[in-house]
């Protein structure tokens, strides 16, 4: 709480300067799609006799959003994906997903905002409380992989992307909000996105254990943008770092993510259902 009141002050201290008793709050409200619908795909590796594996899915994404990330959401995604062996080193992946959370806007939502147009200060008493996220959407990825000696395996450059249409109380609300009273709301329900991960898996003596690390990058495929003073705009991206163990046909995931105006935590598990 205290480093996040000095936050505030911080960034409100050029505004006091100005207009006295004045603060300049930003409201970046995005969809939580863009950073949680691309969640870890477990995939056979190179040495595994099964070429195709069929895999459910479920991920928890706790975070903040917003300005000072002062908003929280929490959001489960449940996933079915297929696995399979492309070529001696080529590996991808097709899977549908569906999410149902909350986005729990701060109870500090109450903003001063500045008019560069007209010099003047607009109060707006903001919306407050949980409102309702979902979706329903596909992911896809592909991966050229090389064997590091036989107890690793370096998934060099893969590409990733999803697609999702976005419902609920929470996408309704950015949509009915006017440029002059946030400094950036996403009006769309349908969210893309475009990246690239590398990955290394280890290999311990039990064949029955692998241990992973995923390095992804990537962003969405659109820009937002305040219509009404052309200064705040920006690309959605993210950055994730996923730890993953497996064992038999079990895996589990624990992937630190961030990105503009996001940050959080996404665990999950996947079991493979072929043999």
């Amino acid at each position: 709480m205290l480093l996040y009141k000095s936050h505030r002050f911080i960034s409100g201290l050029p505004m006091l300067l100005l207009f006295s008793s004045c603060a300049n709050t930003r409201t970046i409200l995005r969809s939580p799609q863009t950073n949680q619908q691309n969640a870890y795909h477990a995939m056979p590796t190179l040495e595994d006799e099964r070429k195709t594996a069929h895999y459910v899915s479920g991920t928890l994404t706790i975070g903040g959003m917003n300005d000072f990330l002062r908003d929280d959401i929490y959001i489960f995604q449940g996933r079915w994906h297929v696995a399979h062996q492309l070529g001696t080193n080529l590996q991808g992946y097709f899977g549908l997903n569906g999410s149902a959370g909350v986005y729990k806007i701060s109870s500090h939502s109450w903003y001063e905002y500045y008019d560069p147009l007209n010099g003047s200060i607009t109060t707006y008493e903001g919306p407050k409380g949980n409102k309702g996220t979902s979706s329903l959407g596909s992911t896809a990825g592909l991966a050229y992989a090389i064997p590091l000696g036989t107890k690793a395996e370096w998934r060099i450059l893969g590409v990733e992307g999803s697609a999702g249409q976005e419902f609920g109380s929470y996408y309704k609300l950015r949509k009915s909000l006017p440029d002059t009273l946030v400094s950036l709301t996403d009006r769309r329900n349908f969210h893309a996105t475009l990246g690239g991960f590398t990955e290394f898996i280890f290999k311990p003596r039990n064949r029955d254990i692998r241990i992973g690390y995923q390095l992804a990058v990537g962003s969405s495929l659109h820009r937002l943008r305040n219509h009404y003073d052309g200064w705040h705009d920006f690309t959605p991206y993210y950055i994730n770092n996923t730890f993953h163990f497996t064992v038999r046909r079990t895996t589990g995931s624990v992937r630190i993510a961030s990105g503009k105006y996001f940050a959080g935590v996404q665990m999950g598990f996947s079991y493979r259902l072929s043999q």
